[in-house]
């Protein structure tokens, strides 16, 4: 039986097995969900110190720039993207 508290994507028929255990089936959308939450959970939390580093190097003059770096960093997640969406 659909739970129908769940939205839409997220229900699944329930069957009991001899086991008495509950079969569950996530529906396409669902495991669609699931795996952007695992990406997303991969994603590396953000380095405050770092972060407040590079400012006050910055702020300093100090922070050298160098643009290839940055180029092949924006072609990377570009190619990475593109990846992800076929």
């Amino acid at each position: 039986m659909a739970d129908t508290r769940l939205p839409s994507c997220m229900r699944s028929v329930s069957s009991r097995t001899d086991t008495g255990q509950t079969a569950v089936t996530l529906s396409p959308r669902a495991a669609e969900l699931k795996q952007l939450e695992t990406q997303l959970a991969a994603i590396p939390v953000i380095d405050r110190a770092r972060v407040d580093s590079i400012k006050e190097a910055i702020a300093s003059g100090q922070y050298t720039i160098n643009t290839e770096n940055i180029a092949d960093g924006l072609i990377d997640s570009v190619k990475e993207m593109l990846r992800v969406a076929k």
